[in-house]
């Protein structure tokens, strides 16, 4: 009897090939986060993944919470050995998944810690030390992006229209929106400098598009120059954007088209962040 529950689809001989496999579908920068990762936890539990029982995954994850690591940063760890435990069970390489045993703890949502007010944001941009950053901190804000998106941007992806400049984003996922930016601001992105090497909106000295370090940089930077949260980073200017627009009117189901979320539950959360009516105001101590 076969102790394999589903049938062997891989050739694969080693783990290494089964990671391969495992990332090979998936985005450049989950790619990137998800060899990390096991890596990192290869290396703690110095085992094949063959090897590893329930203690070695339980012993990994609280060394995590010894050296003082957020609950959420710990759940990202888990999901990503629990989705490679999955896929080499699925694929026949591995008998048994010794990560489905454990469960992830929920996380206090600090989202409202996070958000950014309508000032600080305007400092921030007006700290930017040069033109390019500047636009880079105003895509970010306006238009909600992940800081791959907008480092992904290339000059073929805007296409100007009577009303406005269209933008094609190619977000996580492989999933691809359209959003809309003013033909004011497209007359300030071309005035940017451009490169015969690569049709990145956004490039480096070098003449090369610009990298995610390079982004995390230069928003540390405006954001010491602006003396607002030292925390502040890209992702910050994505909730602000999301927080702002629904405050101004916009409704919950645009807000999730434009930020490109695949569950109407994920963006729900931002309605609940700064909240305009509750109980308590029905509530008289006196």
């Amino acid at each position: 009897m076969t102790l394999y529950t589903y049938p062997k689809l891989t050739d694969a001989k080693q783990d290494t090939e089964l990671i391969r496999l495992w990332i090979s579908q998936k985005s450049v920068t989950t790619q990137k986060t998800y060899i990390t990762i096991s890596r990192q936890f290869l290396t703690f539990t110095g085992k094949e993944l063959s090897e590893v029982k329930l203690e070695d995954i339980l012993l990994w994850l609280e060394s995590f919470q010894l050296r003082g690591k957020s609950q959420n940063t710990i759940n990202n760890k888990l999901a990503a050995i629990k989705s490679l435990f999955s896929f080499g069970v699925k694929t026949g390489y591995l008998a048994n998944n010794p990560a489905s045993m454990i469960k992830t703890i929920k996380a206090k949502d600090a989202l409202n810690e996070r958000i950014l007010l309508d000032t600080e944001v305007k400092e921030l941009i007006n700290a930017a030390s040069t033109e390019r950053d500047r636009a880079i901190l105003i895509l970010l804000y306006i238009l909600g992006l992940r800081i791959s998106e907008l480092v992904g941007l290339n000059w073929s992806d805007f296409q100007p229209t009577e009303e406005s400049v269209t933008v094609t984003i190619f977000g996580k996922g492989h999933k691809t929106r359209t959003l809309l930016i003013t033909h004011q601001l497209w007359s300030e992105l071309k005035q940017l400098p451009r490169s015969d090497q690569t049709e990145a909106v956004f490039l480096s000295r070098f003449g090369n598009r610009l990298d995610r370090h390079a982004i995390h940089r230069l928003i540390k930077k405006a954001v010491e120059k602006a003396g607002i949260n030292p925390h502040t980073s890209a992702h910050w200017l994505r909730h602000a954007h999301a927080c702002h627009s629904l405050n101004n009117g916009a409704g919950i189901d645009l807000l999730m088209k434009s930020l490109g979320h695949s569950s109407l539950a994920v963006t729900s959360r931002y309605l609940h962040v700064q909240p305009s009516d509750c109980t308590s105001k029905f509530i008289d101590l006196d």
